[in-house]
């Protein structure tokens, strides 16, 4: 066997495993599954398939993967809203996941077997979780912080602002405007409650978990959805308000 083929599994297992190390389970790296995942890059390969197709699938695979990986990069740098804890963790997670992808693209390239070519394919999907847990982890821990940082404040303020112009201005507070002020209050509410937690919930989650329940990040990514929802009911209640107020 060609030693590099000895190296480069080493080598992704190394950098993936960093990853794991440095983020209490939030790294989409490499850990061995018991069973790959459905959307599996082998399970779509012929028992025939040929040394030139197997690499063709498997560098399409990682490339896809490292094209997700790094627009999900740009994105977290841009997040003025993420904890500086949040971002190094999603950073060093994606980061790893692009440096595994990358050494597992060459490694295709350089087979010269069908039975090695295999192996670096299965690798992409039995020892990386770029889109079962790293992406959702991104998207879960990026829409915690938003509303935290940002939504959450904006909202709690037009509620105490809008409120107190009702007070005032008896002759506006139908009860459109109650409705929609008592809806208002309860979306700050359910966005206080479910945020309450939730990125340190996505990031907690490991690979190893997601092996052997598909769905272990299902209630969270739930929860994060509720999330942007109530945001935008809260902010379609104070539309309505403002427009009370003025008609």
């Amino acid at each position: 066997m060609d030693i590099k083929h000895i190296i480069t599994p080493l080598a992704v297992a190394l950098v993936a495993g960093g990853a794991v190390t440095a983020t209490a389970g939030a790294a989409d790296a490499a850990t061995p599954a018991s069973t790959p995942s459905p959307s599996s890059s082998a399970s779509h390969l012929p028992e025939g398939a040929s040394l030139g197709t197997i690499q063709a699938h498997g560098e399409a695979a990682t490339t896809k993967r490292i094209s997700s990986l790094n627009a999900a990069i740009t994105k977290v740098d841009a997040d003025t809203t993420l904890t500086s804890s949040d971002k190094s963790t999603l950073l060093g997670t994606l980061k790893a996941d692009v440096t595994g992808m990358d050494h597992l693209h060459a490694a295709l390239a350089a087979d010269t077997t069908v039975a090695q070519a295999r192996i670096d394919d299965r690798t992409i999907v039995t020892q990386y979780r770029v889109y079962r847990v790293a992406l959702p982890q991104e998207r879960i821990v990026r829409a915690a912080d938003r509303a935290t940082a940002k939504a959450l404040p904006r909202l709690q303020q037009a509620e105490q602002r809008l409120s107190d112009r009702l007070a005032k201005h008896t002759a506006k507070d139908s009860d459109a405007a109650k409705a929609a002020l008592a809806d208002l209050q309860k979306q700050i509410s359910s966005l206080q409650s479910d945020t309450q937690g939730l990125a340190a919930a996505g990031l907690a989650v490991t690979p190893a978990q997601d092996d052997t329940n598909h769905d272990v990040l299902s209630a969270t990514g739930a929860k994060a959805k509720a999330v942007r929802s109530e945001e935008q009911a809260a902010a379609k209640d104070a539309k309505a308000i403002r427009a009370a107020l003025h008609g």
